[in-house]
């Protein structure tokens, strides 16, 4: 059986992995990735001031900047598909023990431990949230994934050969050369703006992402990694009347390099031509001037506008595919980010997709039976959706709930949301009534 991967980023590189990891060698799998990965000379480096636009930051799955952190669950899945790949992402990562929430007027509202060890068995060893730049934990996978697998054309297009049974991928090389090449089964792992998603769904505006209102900022310093984070082990997350801003560290203590993240509403964006950095910076500093933490004066008067990620979510899907394509990551379930789980959501996606195929193609007792190999394809892709749909939701409704958090509100409201967090904080029990299922489901 041949199979395609539509994207390059964490979800397609996974994919690959736990494919490779659970299928026979003889099924073939090739990767196509539209862009080429941007270079990052260094975390703490600025960008060069090219004109940023919204189409160039939303298309690409092998954009490298800006930051992440990986749930305790994500980073089980590392450890279960390779644990010299899951040393390696805790190596060049920071291990965040310690979630802390702030108030802008100066309250400290909490601390929540990351760590899964309520939900570890006897000698099962416990994973904590490791925080990291996206480009690290990306490039571990890359490095993974190895050489000559990753093909970089343009997919212009997906469509069905229904005489034949296949997947067609139209692409366009770099020469501007138009080519088509087939599969058995194609997996969309190609972003928000999923050229697989429209092959399944058309171009109805219901099964397209829609812009919150809000987009991320972020960067790295290379300057000493504040002392309360260092002795905590801590991510950092300030709610305030008028925005939001995190830190953390984003590599190990000794290597200096500061993550710093925020949001900002522009509820016109996806219209804008140009996305300035400067101005964004000038933005930041007045929202943040009467917010009481010196650590994050210290870091909005130091920090370079590094990374802007405007921010788009997907109605939920009926189906997540049929007849030999299916979507993964955020082509299936873009997420807001408050959820905390886009990646470790996309590593889950890839594990039981690979898992399950491995299961049903099994079952086919003769190889190379196309018939046979196309039902096992369709009942994996439908039990696929029926385990991780369900999931994916309750995990959307509690970023749902917490995402007006980060929004511009009142003085009173700015103080019933100092109050919700601490009830979370303090009463765990609450906290769960208010907001979500159990945090073990979620990996802490």
């Amino acid at each position: 059986m041949k199979i395609i991967i539509i994207g390059a980023g964490i979800s397609g590189l996974s994919t690959y992995l736990h494919l490779r990891k659970h299928l026979p060698s003889h099924h073939t799998i090739t990767i196509y990735e539209s862009h080429q990965p941007s270079a990052l000379p260094s975390l703490s480096t600025p960008s060069p001031p090219t004109p940023l636009t919204v189409d160039t930051l939303s298309s690409s799955t092998a954009l490298v900047g800006g930051g992440l952190g990986i749930s305790p669950n994500g980073m089980r899945i590392l450890r279960d598909l390779d644990p010299a790949l899951h040393d390696t992402v805790c190596a060049q990562g920071f291990p965040a023990e310690h979630f802390v929430f702030k108030g802008a007027n100066g309250w400290t509202l909490g601390m929540q431990k990351t760590s899964d060890r309520n939900v570890r068995g006897e000698g099962e060893k416990e994973e904590v949230c490791i925080s990291s730049s996206r480009h690290g934990l990306w490039e571990r996978l890359r490095d993974t994934v190895g050489e000559g697998v990753v093909v970089y054309k343009k997919v212009m297009s997906i469509e069905r050969d229904v005489g034949r049974d296949v997947v067609l991928v139209r692409l366009l090389d770099r020469e501007g050369n138009e080519e088509v090449d087939e599969a058995d089964l194609v997996i969309g792992a190609d972003g928000v703006k999923s050229v697989v998603r429209i092959a399944l769904f058309g171009d109805d505006e219901k099964f397209k992402p829609k812009y919150t209102g809000q987009s991320g900022v972020g960067g790295f310093l290379n300057d000493s990694i504040p002392d309360f984070v260092a002795k905590n082990k801590a991510m950092v997350f300030t709610f305030g009347g008028n925005g939001f801003f995190g830190y953390s560290s984003a590599a190990p203590v000794t290597s200096q390099c500061v993550m710093w993240w925020s949001t900002f509403e522009t509820p016109t964006l996806q219209t804008s031509k140009n996305i300035d950095p400067v101005a964004i910076k000038a933005e930041m500093l007045e929202r943040h001037k009467h917010w009481k933490d010196p650590i994050l004066h210290d870091i909005v008067q130091k920090a370079e506008v590094q990374s802007i990620y405007p921010t788009w979510v997907l109605d939920e899907l009926p189906h997540w595919g049929e007849k030999g394509i299916v979507l993964v990551g955020d082509a299936a379930h873009a997420m807001d980010p408050t959820t905390g789980q886009g990646a470790s959501q996309a590593l889950e996606d890839s594990k039981t997709l690979a898992l399950l195929l491995a299961k049903t193609l099994a079952e086919v007792t003769e190889e190379h039976d196309a018939q046979k190999e196309g039902e096992a394809v369709s009942v994996s892709i439908k039990l696929f959706h029926q385990i991780r749909s369900p999931r994916i939701s309750r995990i959307v409704d509690r970023g749902k709930k917490i995402a007006g958090s980060k929004a511009n509100v009142g003085v009173v409201a700015e103080y019933m949301m100092y109050i919700f967090l601490w009830l979370m904080m303090k009463y765990p029990s609450i906290g769960k009534f208010l907001s979500a299922p159990d945090d073990a489901e979620f990996g802490g």
